[in-house]
C-alpha cells in the first residue's frame, strides 16, 4: 500500500514537468502538443494531483 501511495506522490509532479516539457516549441519543435493534447493533459494532471493529495490524506488519516 505503501508503493501506491508513493506512486500517486510521484505521478502529479511527473505530469507537471511532461505538460511542461511537452508544450515547449523550441525544445519539441514540430511534436509540440497541439491545444486539445494541452487542455486534456492540464485536466487530467490536476486529477492526478487531486487524487496524491487524497490518497495520502486517506493513507496517513485512515479515512
Amino acid at each position: 500500500m505503501l508503493s501506491a501511495t508513493v506512486n500517486g506522490i510521484a505521478a502529479g509532479p511527473f505530469l507537471i514537468i511532461m505538460m511542461i516539457i511537452s508544450a515547449d516549441r523550441e525544445l519539441m519543435g514540430e511534436y509540440r502538443n497541439g491545444h486539445l493534447a494541452r487542455t486534456v493533459g492540464w485536466m487530467v494532471t490536476v486529477v492526478m494531483c487531486a487524487a496524491g493529495i487524497f490518497g495520502t490524506w486517506y493513507t496517513f488519516t485512515g479515512g
